[in-house]
């Protein structure tokens, strides 16, 4: 039973994080040009179990006997290049803290570059084009991994719309997106003995979609809660003998957030709640994102930071 739960660790614990470091903090203004923007979110995450998918297609639940708990980071770096487009810089990092078994692991697996850019101002419509930078576990150490290695396209379009104007109003904030990664040489996520541990694998195409309620409580304070979906199918492994799709490695996540926002001129802070309701070849996860609390790029790199939050 050990090593059955310490597979499920470490197939699908890593495969799906509870939060997408592209898309926690979607822009629904761009900085005006010129501008600029930074800060650092940290967070704590857990894990007590997983879903995971059988050879016959079922998706069953298992307990892990030894709960998994992670504390990441995301800084960000944004500047306005036109009145119209922000350019940004996302570099998520790891650092685990408890794990079943000798398990031990950190460091930043990828980075994301990313471009906003308006479609209609009224309603607000803004598309983005983003490319993750996979660093192939040069900055990570440890036998624990986090993200993916597979360089990798992001298209998505967010748009934020008024429902009330009644106690400062409240809108909708939806995104939808979709990833497209790249082949990469990595481990070979499946049991068949008939391959090998590492080959060419390339994930499905996933579709990420979000929802958000947002009310205006007071001018400083604002209230969101909603759903996060993410979907792809089965990955592929090539080999000397050819392509073979992976059969029951697809996944699938729906998590419930919740947040608020201080809008305070000394110091804006923003708290995220994170749970897993349901999933396919993922952990149960569930954390929280804090970011605002003075901690901004210029304190991880030397620089002073400038600019504030859209």
């Amino acid at each position: 039973m050990r090593k059955t739960l310490l597979l499920l660790l470490a197939v699908a614990v890593p495969a799906a994080l509870c939060y997408d470091p592209l898309f926690h903090d979607n822009l629904t203004e761009v900085l005006p040009s010129t501008g600029t923007d930074g800060d650092v979110a940290i967070g704590y995450f857990s894990t007590g179990g997983a879903w995971r998918t059988d050879s016959t297609g079922e998706s069953t639940y298992y307990d892990l006997e030894s709960g998994v708990s992670s504390l990441r980071l995301l800084a960000t770096g944004r500047y306005g290049l036109t009145s119209s487009h922000t350019v940004s810089a996302l570099l998520p990092a790891y650092f685990l803290l408890s794990s079943p078994g000798d398990s031990t692991g950190g460091g930043i697996p990828n980075v994301w570059v990313s471009l906003d850019g308006w479609m209609e101002r009224d309603p607000q419509v803004l598309l983005r084009g983003a490319i993750r930078i996979p660093f192939k576990g040069a900055l990570e150490s440890g036998s624990y991994r986090e993200g993916e290695q597979n360089l990798a396209l992001d298209g998505s379009v967010t748009v934020e719309a008024p429902i009330s104007r009644a106690y400062g109003g409240a809108s909708l904030r939806g995104t939808g997106g979709i990833r497209y990664s790249f082949w990469s040489w990595g481990a070979v996520p499946s049991n068949s003995l008939d391959l090998p541990d590492s080959a060419d694998v390339r994930p499905a195409t996933e579709v990420r979609l979000q929802g958000l309620l947002a009310f205006q409580a007071n001018p400083e304070l604002e209230l969101r809660g909603g759903l996060e979906f993410a979907t792809r199918g089965d990955s592929d492994v090539r080999t000397n003998e050819g392509t073979t799709e992976l059969e029951n490695t697809g996944r699938r996540t729906l998590d419930l957030r919740a947040g608020f926002s201080l809008s305070r001129s000394d110091m804006p802070l923003s708290f995220d709640l994170y749970y897993r309701l349901d999933g396919e070849n993922v952990g149960k996860e569930w954390g929280l994102m804090v970011s605002g609390i003075g901690l901004g790029l210029g304190d991880l790199f030397g620089g002073t930071p400038s600019g504030g939050r859209s």
